[in-house]
């Protein structure tokens, strides 16, 4: 839930709920922390009544929503679809930084042993893949 309104509407009714100590949360991880008073409340009760909030707040949000493991939420419409631009880059990208951390490791084992030929050209992939990596994230580095 990283709504922020729903964030907040859901801290505030389970900051509202008797035997309630205290609520954190977490826009950005989507979760709230209850702290309540066992000795005024059982768990039993207290699950009944954070359920219940949870759907007053809910409402609305699909089924398939709810039940995800995580908080997963529905990706927007045209985000990050197959074959897209973005989703191309960002496989290439993961392509990139494995290789590229491949050939550094082979790069140092090379110059450990001695051989500056392939460690040369170990070092000449990286530097390559380290290039797409680069381009890949170039509006980042020129702002």
């Amino acid at each position: 839930m990283r709504e922020p309104d729903r964030h907040a509407r859901l801290q505030a009714l389970l900051e509202g709920l008797d035997g309630t100590l205290a609520v954190e949360g977490s826009i950005n991880a989507g979760s709230l922390l209850m702290r309540y008073d066992t000795a005024r409340i059982d768990r039993a009760t207290m699950e009944a009544q954070v359920t219940t909030a949870a759907g007053k707040v809910l409402r609305g949000v699909p089924e398939t929503v709810r039940g995800a493991p995580n908080a997963v939420q529905p990706p927007s419409p045209g985000r990050w679809k197959l074959g897209s631009r973005r989703a191309i880059a960002r496989r290439l990208n993961t392509y990139s930084k494995i290789g590229m951390l491949g050939s550094l490791g082979a790069s140092l084992a090379l110059a450990a042993v001695g051989n500056k030929h392939l460690h040369a050209a170990s070092g000449g992939v990286f530097t390559a893949l380290l290039a797409i990596h680069m381009a890949v994230h170039r509006r980042h580095l020129l702002k």
